[in-house]
């Protein structure tokens, strides 16, 4: 089709040409529509004449079907065509499309023209390839023709996506004031579009930019009800769906206008008369303004007790179908998003979002008449499903005293006349177990499980005359919530109940229904992982018919989901009773489940619970697994290989579908299928269960999994698959490590391999859970790697680089404190928003002590010199404003500075040391631990450093240090249990002091009186490493004789210090090489010390404590390895 652009006539032809291709392409005919695709795509490689052909037609063609067919293949081709065309084309086609806003075209066809304005605008913007564009459309906003007023606002909704936030910034005054026009318009159609054009423009603004639209929102607001008044419901949604995307976003510029958005949503979403999906919208936006803006909401006063009746009333909207009591399917069908579904979704969003203080004193007024509402079953329904929804939210509020009554109000329930209503209360009770749990499990289960083993056991289908139909939803779903108690049960909570329970669940296997089968498999299952060892009894019972429904289940495609929970059953079986139980029918097991795996297709459920069930079996067998690895294996690979289905959606698309996420790219809506990407997850999890379970084992699958997993630290579409990624790499390491003579190479290949990606990927990640895996794993790699990281021509690069990702870390999550330090005071947070806060602040200190602990690793790896910038600040967290995680955290890291950081490290001791004696005495334990464990580093680093170093240690406040520890040990608390950690780290710091920095302790008065304080502490229990060495600190203070601790000339210490090492000697409290140095000092004592004052301290202590002491009971103790340090903390 190509042709002299220059020649009319064959322009002509070229038009007349593609007026006909664009005909087939819309035939019904496969093969004339695949002739005319192939002659448009040759007709592409004549960009200029396809450009200018399309836009004639769209604009000038005297064919409709035509017309539309052309604009939409020029929205489409248009930028992929324009760099190829020449200028006077360009041109040409940029001043039709400008001319075809001014045109008379129908609204399809128009919109289509605009929505290609709006593409080719945006791809030109950024070069000012098209400089008369904006100006032409805000002359055209104020235009006298309503459609180019509304053409004009909505190719500005358009372009706005492709402009950065400067960009549009620079014209949000002008663009404000064409809005604030618009808004007013009297044409729906044009109001509407401004409307789209705002919300468009405060999706690209920054935040503070958003705020000078806020007098714009009561004429937002405007359009909707503009809308409804009109009775366009459809155009209403629209506007609805653009401000809840605004609420979302800019949650903030609400704030003073809230009211009155909420007044006009509950006005909406409490209208019986709209139809569903518009009223849905309208308890959207209330729900989420409550999560955006949960403190404004509540300040409102009425907000809760004015949504929460509205989402009550809409789960009335349900309909008692027969199909509910036959439906033999484990989940309804959820393919209708209903109004029940809609207000069932809002009470639990309302609850997590608002808290238990402002939804649970409102639900307790309203609820109660739904449940006392005798002649209406749904009410009823209603009622106890609200409670399993806002229990999460409330779970302070009725933990404090009001569990109990809930508790009894659904087993009471559990009687009622309507089997809807018995499943409701059973779907009650089995949330509440996964919400309160394990307190209700401890506390309640006297009352839980009889009575669900009670309504396991009915079959009559209640008084209403459903003659059974009811009751096997009810029974199946008694049993799962059995599945929900048993998650957080202890094997002694379970041990009274087994019988019964596990015999009911038997019964229900051998239903009839294949929805109870499934259930109850899957309780034997939760049932046999809460009572561990104890299912060794029931062992004979239940393996061989689940083994047998395994065998002649294969094949059946109905059974595949029975299959798959046999599988998971028989797997956590095997887990809990053990591997010399379960060992002789684990060939037998592995080759079903293998069989399947070769046999399962597509879509097959019984994947998900194959990869699972070969990680419990891989965990019961260890070792034992390795045989059936070349067949677990392939499959494992492929699963976890699986590239994301993913998918541009058109404007016609259904986000809400089914299994769809979106996301929003550029100017493109992604959208992604989870299915696939679940199993992809999971396949994942189950590869990282294999490495770090098998180890060696699996040396020769570790360069297919990290050539898998080291990318997968980008997978973007999932979080579970980027922390799974994460966690494998150290133990790849280790496995390599591990695994013989040609380990270092292949260390070092893998750790060049690993780093590169993995620094990338923590630099990158949005998720802070995720970034906190990574990061501890790259601590892990710097670890397990050792010198393979901080040797070598590259090591210092490779430093360098590590130390700059953990700096960036540490510095982001600093700039987002300062954000939420910022919020709290601007938008004057309440003490629901403040606890929200602290729950984030929490997952930051957890991040930071990832942080921490990778510092410490690359520290003791010998890399402190890359360090130095990122040690300010941490340094900067040691501020006493600061929250006591971060200072601990900063704490453990100068604790490892000090201890590993040689000359360097020694360097710093001047700086922190007042920090470590002013925390020692901090009222959060944890501060405690990690401020005298390195006041007692500081101490005896210096004294190994010479009397310069110890004469610094002096002067950076030494003396202090002693009086801190001393007021630890003293403390009325210091033998509690949360704080028995840090006081024996500082015992073990204050006999370093004793011993090494002996010139800051004082005169021989404070001195005894320091070292009596010490002695009477001993023996240490809680911190086995600070034991150790404190212990041996006292050995050898008795071979030097020391009289501070032997009591002076009257030796009235030395009852107390043979106590002391009676009790230590020959455990792991005391290494093996100073358990014999005790006894041989005693020896000597027995020649040096006057008559009978040996005898005299021995006498108290009992005959066993005497041969310890004498060298009749040391042989055999087992301490393991003399050690020299302990730690701050059981993860330092």
């Amino acid at each position: 089709m190509a042709s002299d652009a220059n020649g009319s006539a064959n322009g002509g032809t070229a038009a007349s040409v593609m007026e006909d291709v664009l005909r087939r392409l819309q035939s019904p005919d496969n093969a004339v529509r695949g002739e005319a695709e192939a002659q448009f795509n040759a007709a592409k490689g004549s960009p200029s004449v396809c450009l200018e052909v399309l836009a004639v037609l769209a604009t000038a063609s005297s064919d409709e079907l035509v017309r539309e067919a052309a604009a939409v293949l020029l929205r489409r081709t248009t930028k992929e065509l324009w760099s190829g065309a020449d200028e006077r084309v360009r041109l040409g086609v940029k001043s039709t499309l400008l001319q075809s806003i001014q045109g008379d075209y129908r609204d399809g066809l128009r919109k289509k023209l605009c929505d290609t304005i709006g593409s080719l605008g945006g791809h030109l913007l950024s070069d000012n390839g098209w400089p008369e564009l904006l100006p032409r459309l805000l002359s055209l906003s104020t235009s006298t023709v309503a459609t180019e007023r509304e053409s004009s606002l909505y190719i500005f909704s358009q372009i706005t996506a492709y402009m950065s936030a400067p960009e549009l910034e620079q014209q949000a005054p002008t663009l404000r004031s064409t809005v604030e026009v618009g808004l007013a318009d009297s044409v729906p159609a044009v109001r509407v579009a401004a409307l789209r054009a705002t919300c468009a423009t405060l999706s690209v603004l920054e935040s503070k930019a958003c705020r000078a639209f806020e007098p714009q929102l009561p004429a937002m607001l405007q359009v909707v009800s503009g809308s409804l008044a009109a009775g366009d419901e459809v155009e209403a949604r629209t506007c609805m769906e653009l401000l809840v995307e605004v609420l979302d976003a800019e949650p903030r510029i609400w704030r003073s206008q809230l009211g009155l958005a909420a007044t006009l949503m509950l006005s909406v979403s409490s209208t019986a008369a709209l139809e569903e999906n518009t009223r849905q919208l309208g308890l959207e936006f209330l729900v989420v303004a409550a999560e955006k803006l949960p403190g404004p909401c509540r300040k409102l006063g009425t907000y809760v007790r004015s949504v929460l009746p509205v989402a009550l009333g809409m789960m009335l909207e349900l309909e008692d179908e027969p199909e509910w009591h036959t439906r033999d399917e484990e989940e309804e069908d959820s393919s209708d998003y209903t109004n029940f579904s809609a207000g069932q979704e809002a009470l639990d969003r309302l609850a997590m979002a608002l808290g238990g203080k402002s939804v649970l004193p409102v639900a307790e007024e309203l609820l109660p008449a739904y449940l006392n509402s005798a002649d209406r079953w749904m009410n009823r329904h209603a009622a106890l499903l609200a409670i399993s929804q806002i229990g999460e939210g409330c779970r302070k509020q009725l933990e404090g005293g009001k569990l109990g009554s809930v508790v009894g109000l659904a087993l009471r329930s559990f009687k009622d006349p309507h089997p809807r209503v018995r499943w409701a209360a059973v779907n009650c009770i089995g949330q509440m177990c996964t919400d309160f749990g394990p307190g209700i499990q401890e506390q309640f289960h006297a009352q839980v499980l009889p009575a669900l083993v009670g309504v396991m056991a009915d079959g009559d289908g209640g008084a209403d005359g459903q003659s059974g139909q009811g009751s096997a939803r009810v029974q199946s779903h008694a049993a799962a919530a059995v599945i929900n108690f048993c998650d957080e049960a202890s094997p002694a909570i379970m041990a009274p109940y087994l019988d019964t329970l596990l015999g009911q669940l038997m019964s229900l296997l051998q239903s009839s229904r294949l929805m109870t089968q499934e259930q109850a498999v899957t309780a034997i299952a939760a049932v046999a992982d809460a009572a561990e060892t104890q299912f060794d009894t029931y062992y004979g019972t239940f393996m061989p018919p689940l083994k047998a429904v395994l065998t002649r289940s294969a094949g059946n495609q109905r059974l595949r989901r029975l299959r798959g929970k046999v599988m998971e059953c028989i797997s956590l079986i095997g887990l809990s009773v053990g591997r010399e139980r379960f060992g002789a029918d684990a060939a037998q097991v592995m080759d079903a489940l293998v069989r399947t795996s070769a046999d399962a297709g597509v879509d097959d459920p019984q994947a998900f619970y194959l990869m699972q069930a070969y990680a419990r079996i891989c965990r019961c067998l260890r070792d034992g697994f390795l045989p059936y690895l070349p067949y677990v294996m392939p499959g494992l690979l492929t699963a976890a290989s699986q590239k994301p289905d993913i998918e541009v959606l058109g404007d016609d698309a259904d986000y809400e579908e089914e299994g769809l996420e979106t996301v929003t790219l550029g100017d493109k809506r992604i959208g992604i299928r989870t299915a696939a990407l679940e199993d992809k997850a999971t396949a994942c999890t189950m590869l990282t269960c294999f490495v770090t379970e098998l180890g060696v084992g699996m040396m020769d699958y570790v360069e297919p999994v990290a050539q898998l997993m080291v990318p997968l630290l980008q997978f973007f579409y999932h979080d579970e698959v980027r922390t799974a990624a994460a966690n494998c790499l150290p133990d790849l390491l280790r496995c390599v490590k591990n695994s013989g003579t040609a380990a270092p190479t292949a260390l070092t290949q893998l750790v060049a391999f690993m780093l590169p990606t993995l620094l990338e990927a923590i630099t990158n990640e949005p998720e802070t859970e995720v970034l906190s895996a990574m990061v501890e794993a790259l601590g892990e790699i710097v670890d397990v790697g050792g010198v393979h990281v901080t040797s070598g021509a590259d090591a210092e690069s490779v430093l360098n680089a590590v130390a700059n990702c953990l700096e960036r870390v540490v510095t982001e999550a600093e700039s987002r404190r300062r954000e939420r330090v910022a919020a709290a005071e601007e938008d004057g947070w309440d003490e629901e928003e403040n606890e929200d806060a602290n729950e984030e602040e929490a997952r930051e200190d957890e991040l930071l002590s990832h942080v921490g602990d990778a510092v410490g690793t690359v520290v003791r790896s010998g890399g402190l010199p890359a360090l130095s910038t990122l040690l300010e600040h941490f340094y900067a967290l040691l501020a006493s404003d600061r929250s006591g995680g971060e200072r601990r955290v900063a704490l453990c890291v100068f604790d490892d500075v000090v201890e590993h950081g040689g000359a360097a490290g020694l360097a710093w001791i001047p700086r922190v040391l007042p920090a470590l004696c002013a925390y020692a005495t901090d009222e959060d334990p944890d501060v405690r631990q990690a401020a005298t464990y390195g006041v007692g580093a500081s101490a005896e680093v210096c004294a190994l450093n010479g009397a310069e170093a110890s004469a610094a240690f002096m002067a950076a406040g030494g003396a202090k240090a002693a009086l801190a520890l001393e007021a630890v040990i003293t403390a009325p608390t210091s033998r509690e249990e949360g704080s028995e950690m840090a006081t024996d780290n500082a015992v073990c710091a204050l006999a370093k002091v004793l011993e090494m920095q002996a010139g800051c302790v004082g005169g021989d008065v404070v001195a005894s009186r320091l070292t009596s304080v010490w002695l009477s502490y001993l023996p240490l229990r809680a911190d086995v490493a600070e034991a150790r060495v404190v212990h041996a600190a006292l050995v050898r203070a008795c071979e030097r004789g020391d009289e501070r601790v032997f009591g002076g000339a009257t030796y009235a210490g030395l009852p107390r210090v043979l106590a002391v090492l009676a009790d230590v000697i020959g455990t792991e409290l005391l290494d093996d090489e100073y358990s014999g140095r005790a006894v041989t000092v005693i020896a000597r004592m027995q020649a040096v010390l006057p008559a009978g004052v040996l005898e005299a301290a021995l006498a108290p202590l009992s005959p066993a404590a005497h041969a310890k002491l004498l060298g009749n009971g040391a042989a055999g103790v087992g301490g393991g390895a003399n050690h020299a340090g302990g730690s701050a903390s059981a993860d330092h």
